[in-house]
């Protein structure tokens, strides 16, 4: 019998199913344990008594500017569903944080087709071996632009996925030493843009531990990624070597890493250094600091997945859309970020800035800076009302395709509580590009949507600490 050969699309389709299942396996598993908090990273934060928040809308929307052009604009009603989903469960077998927002979008006067956009990040992990052996699965899913020149209209955008799985093995070396191996198989989806490709992942690290909360080990990490279209990309081999520190206790996690990557791609080798910070620090009871920063040689495809929001919860450049992959060479990443959160009885304050510049060996037409700041602000009026105000200022530059792009955000949202689990909401947002470079143009967009949410109440917000 004549077994089907699996293209490397069914299976990113097939590893993205089953890391979208993982949430509905920790709802089954979760009983009465309590989970933890997540860290600082693209999953967000979740207080210690909530460790599942969900809900759905459904609504209407009128943008006075469908099309994002600076004359002649047409407006469109637009009807909406939507959900979203964050949860961080542990349990003695699975270690669950999984985040997701997805927006269903009819135009009904037809100027686009129908779409279904949003982020998800997945990361699980199954214990086989209490302790020592555990099996992981991660997915991350999202839109990219499709033309970094144009306004990001629907059909500017492509889904893009990439998920990886693979064990992680822990054995004891002593009193305090250990050793870590992990072992992966990642995939990259491209809906659109020729930039398919598969990788083998390895890491080991050997190291101590120092005290219950912090440890150093010497790391090392090894990436193979073959492409389906070997035409317009080329294979390459990605090799680190580094010194780590890490430290979690109650008011910091921090983590440094230190030393070189080499990679090997096609006729040119590069070597560069490998120097990162990651910093979350409680300042007060209700005030944290974050931190991230450092430089490394990267992908598109690893950037995509390590892809974080900020203030305003929105990835790439304040419309939720990452910025488009134009090349899959390795490129020398240079980046830094801050955060500042703090949080009052009824209101919560985010602030986030962040600098990024890409810069490529072989196609050095592609370096780009990008640079924006964010601020989220929310306060609880009443007991069933809220209101929050966000704004950002996005900016992205090409110096060699003589292209700056400055997106600008203004929103405003208002939150009536009718029940113990629905919402309705008001929302509008105010949205300006502008462009310079051949052929461009900037333009603004209002928009106003009305939304009927369910959503319930979690333990937090039934004992007041909360909305």
């Amino acid at each position: 019998m004549e077994t089907m050969a699996m293209t490397p699309r069914l299976r990113a389709e097939l590893l993205a199913l089953a890391a979208f299942a993982l949430p509905l396996c920790a709802l089954a598993a979760s009983g009465a344990d309590q989970a933890g908090q997540f860290g600082a990273d693209q999953f967000g934060q979740l207080g210690a008594n909530q460790p599942l928040q969900y809900g759905v809308d459904i609504g209407v929307g009128e943008s006075d500017n469908i099309s994002l052009v600076p004359t002649n604009e047409v407006s469109q009603t637009i009807a909406i569903a939507d959900g979203d989903l964050a949860i961080d469960q542990q349990t003695r077998t699975l270690d669950l944080r999984a985040k997701g927002v997805f927006s269903y979008l009819d135009f009904l006067q037809h100027a686009y087709k129908n779409e279904l956009i949003g982020r998800f990040d997945g990361l699980g992990k199954l214990a086989l071996l209490p302790g020592r052996l555990k099996w992981v699965l991660q997915d991350d899913f999202g839109q990219s632009q499709i033309d970094p020149f144009a306004a990001t209209v629907p059909a500017n955008r492509e889904n893009i996925n990439y998920v990886a799985t693979g064990p992680d093995l822990t054995l004891r070396l002593g009193q305090n030493g250990f050793t870590d191996l992990s072992a992966r198989y990642a995939n990259t989806y491209y809906a659109v843009s020729p930039f398919d490709n598969d990788r083998l992942i390895g890491d080991a690290a050997v190291g101590l531990e120092l005290s219950p909360l912090s440890r150093i080990s010497l790391d090392a990490s090894a990436t193979r990624a073959t492409f389906s279209n070997t035409l317009l990309n080329t294979n390459f081999t990605r090799d680190s070597g580094y010194a780590a520190y890490q430290l979690n206790d109650a008011r910091t996690d921090l983590t440094v890493n230190a030393g070189a990557t080499r990679v090997r791609q096609g006729n040119f080798t590069i070597t560069g250094p490998l120097a990162t910070l990651e910093l979350s620090h409680k300042l007060t009871p209700r005030a944290r600091l974050t931190l991230d920063g450092g430089r490394r040689l990267t992908d598109a495809s690893t950037a995509f997945s390590n892809l974080q929001s900020g203030a305003t919860g929105l990835v790439g450049n304040g419309n939720g859309t990452a910025i488009a992959t134009q090349t899959t060479s390795n490129y020398t990443v240079t980046y830094g970020s801050l955060g500042w959160e703090y949080q009052w009885y009824r209101t919560n304050f985010n602030l986030t800035g962040r600098w990024e510049r890409d810069n490529y060996v072989e196609a050095n037409q592609f370096n780009r800076t990008t640079d924006g700041a964010e601020a989220n602000i929310e306060r609880r009026v009443t007991p069933n009302i809220r209101v929050q105000l966000l704004g950002g200022y996005f900016r992205t530059q090409y110096g060699n395709a003589a292209f700056t792009e400055n997106n600008k955000l203004i929103g405003a949202r208002v939150f009536a509580r009718l029940g113990r689990a629905l919402e309705l909401t008001l929302r509008y947002d105010h949205v300006t590009r502008s462009a310079v470079g051949d052929g461009q143009h900037g333009y603004a967009e209002n928009v106003v949507y009305l939304m009927l949410g369910y959503r319930p109440r979690t333990a937090a917000t039934t004992s007041g600490e909360g909305f």
